[in-house]
Order: C-alpha cells, then sequence, then structure tokens
C-alpha cells in the first residue's frame, strides 16, 4: 500500500511516495553490538517512540542500516518477520523522512564513542523486511536522495546533523533484497535504475528453493511462481549486465545450518539444524531444476550467509513443518532448535 502526496517545492522529489515500514527488529538486530558494548541505551529507548525504520545490523565487520518494508507476496512457512508483517503497526514514512532516519543512525554511530574507536564501521544500508519492490516507486525515491549528496547536506543542515553523515551514508553500498517475482511479471520499470547515477547497488533474489517442488513448499505458493523468480532474475541481471553500479545476485533464501549455537542456563548446545520437505526427508538443495540453470548459468548460486535463524519473529508452529534438528546422533523432526534444551535431562 502506498500513498501519494503532491508537493509544491522545489525538491529533487516532486511527488512524496510514503512508504510503509515496520521497527519491530532494532533491538533483535543490536543484541551482538550490545554484547561488544556497542550501542546507545538512550537510542534504543526513543527508537519504538518516535517511529524511527533505521535499525542497525552487522555484517562481515561493518555496521548496517536496515530498513524493513512491510508487505509480501509469498507466506513462507520459515519467514524471520511473520510477527512483522501480521501483529506490528504500520509506520508510513515519506521519501525524505526515510532519509532522515538514515541520517540520524550514521549521525550517532560517528557521535559514539565506542563506535568510532571500533573496527565497525558504517557501510551497507540495506532494504529488506518482507517485499520492498511491492514498494517501488517509494524505494527509486529514498534512492534518489541517498545518490543526491547535495540533497543529503541540506537534510543534515536541517536537523543538525554532523554533515560528515551523509558521506557516509552516500558511500554505503545498497542491498535490496527481493524475491524478484514482480520482476518476473514486468510489473517493475527496470528503466528506474538509471535514475541512480552513483550509488552501488546490489539486487539480491532470494530463491525459496531451486525447483518447483522446493519453491512451493517452502513459500506455500503456486509452483508456476517459481518461474516468475527465475525470469525476475535473468531479465534484471540482463538489464543491468552492463551498469557498472548495478550487480543482480542469485541467492538461496534458506539452507541447513551446521554448528547450530543454542544457549541455555548457561550450557552450549551444537547441534544441526536440517530444513524438510512435507515428508520430513532433509531438502536437497543442489537438486536443481532444469530451468534454474538459466539462473546459475549467468552468477553462480550464492548461499544465504544466515542460512536458518530462529528470529523472535517467527511464527514458530509453521516453522515446526520444514525443520529437523540433529543433536548428539538423534534426530528430532518438527523441533526447533531453542526446544532442544528443555527436552534434554541433562
Amino acid at each position: 500500500m502506498i500513498t501519494m502526496i503532491n508537493l509544491k517545492t522545489r525538491d529533487i522529489i516532486k511527488t512524496v511516495v510514503v512508504g510503509i515500514y515496520s521497527n519491530l527488529y532494532y533491538t533483535t538486530r543490536w543484541v551482538p553490538l550490545r554484547r561488544r558494548g556497542l550501542g546507545w541505551p538512550k537510542c534504543n529507548k526513543l527508537y519504538t517512540k518516535h517511529n524511527c525504520v533505521a535499525s542497525c545490523g552487522l555484517i562481515d565487520s561493518k555496521l548496517e542500516i536496515v530498513l524493513d518494508l512491510k508487505g509480501c507476496n509469498l507466506d513462507c512457512k520459515y519467514c524471520w518477520c511473520w510477527k512483522m508483517r501480521y501483529l506490528s503497526p504500520d509506520i508510513k514514512k515519506s521519501p525524505e523522512e526515510v532519509a532522515k532516519d538514515i541520517l540520524c543512525r550514521a549521525h550517532w554511530t560517528i557521535k559514539d564513542r565506542l563506535t568510532s574507536k571500533s573496527k565497525y564501521k558504517l557501510g551497507v544500508i540495506r532494504f529488506t523486511g518482507n517485499e520492498p519492490t511491492l514498494q517501488w516507486s517509494h524505494l527509486i525515491e529514498v534512492l534518489r536522495i541517498i545518490d543526491d549528496f547535495n540533497k543529503l547536506i541540506e537534510i543534515c543542515n536541517k536537523y543538525n546533523f554532523d554533515e560528515k553523515s551523509a558521506e557516509l551514508v552516500h558511500n554505503s553500498k545498497v542491498i535490496i533484497e527481493t524475491n524478484g517475482i514482480l520482476f518476473g511479471f514486468r510489473k517493475i520499470n527496470f528503466e528506474d535504475l538509471l535514475k541512480i547515477k552513483n550509488l552501488i547497488i546490489d539486487i539480491d533474489i532470494s530463491f525459496k528453493g531451486v525447483n518447483p517442488d522446493q519453491f512451493e513448499w517452502l513459500s506455500s505458493k503456486p509452483k508456476e511462481l517459481f518461474k516468475c523468480q527465475i525470469n525476475g532474475f535473468t531479465s534484471l541481471f540482463d538489464f543491468a549486465e552492463d551498469l557498472d553500479n548495478i550487480n543482480v545476485n542469485p541467492v538461496l533464501g534458506i539452507n541447513h545450518a551446521e554448528n547450530y549455537c543454542v544457549w541455555y542456563k548457561g550450557k552450549k548446545y551444537v547441534m544441526d539444524v536440517e530444513i524438510v520437505d512435507r515428508y520430513g526427508n532433509k531438502i536437497d538443495f543442489e537438486d536443481f531444476s532444469k530451468d534454474f540453470e538459466e539462473v546459475i548459468s549467468r552468477k553462480d548460486l550464492r548461499w544465504d550467509e544466515a542460512p536458518f535463524r530462529e528470529y523472535f519473529g517467527i511464527n514458530k508452529e509453521r516453522t515446526r513443518q520444514v525443520v529437523a534438528v540433529v543433536y548428539k546422533g538423534k534426530r528430532y523432526l518438527h523441533v526447533l532448535p531453542s526446544e532442544i534444551p528443555l527436552m534434554q535431562k541433562d
């Protein structure tokens, strides 16, 4: 859902496309940083109160600003943001308001004593959540602002942010995580990407399996849509192949997790997590369908860095359907990793 508001200003955005966000995951994403003494308690408290949508994450020793757009055209059983989609309130933001939140987060990254002296430096801005392409027009306008250094400086001056924030944001890589289905339906105007002149953008197409049967089981949608994922990737990849600043990557959106660690009452439990089919068998994610070869012939499939995470935002009942856990040689079907300690007598 988007809202259009006409403006009579000289802003680069003549029409404001209001995006719908959630900020449910801020505290969760900051867990690894808080353990290292990073993070700002005052900012944490104000985050929800002020409907800020720029949360923080950590990837490859880089700080990333993460923005969760709401709404999805799939219904994956393992969806890590199920609660965000169905239970969190909508937060409506104009492109400039989103840019303000991003710059504010960069500002306090610069000002924070621990962060500024640590190895963690801001370098990534990630648009994710449910399915960002459902709000494509809004997303493009946010990117146009981030792409315009002078506009960023203008926003910094307006809100008394350090102007170095503009430089940090402008020079960060942008990652857009999408299932690519709207690309496959050609509901997205690829030409919009040509409006972005300076930013380096990675568009990660997250595949829900590597053949139609896997897709249908994992996404809870008709297997015919798997072909749309393939068409979406191949058509966007071919469009962007000659563009220096746009990279299109195929990513396996879920995978087995080995040596999964759960801490419970001071004890460490290490186990393997399997993703299973409707019959409880471990899914083979190398069982590529013939048409999926169109994807891997263009670029190597990247396996998700976080193949399985039992985020608090999942629907546990649905997630159990696709999970089995192996602990100390025993296989527990339809059991979540966090439930293993509760099933042990030792």
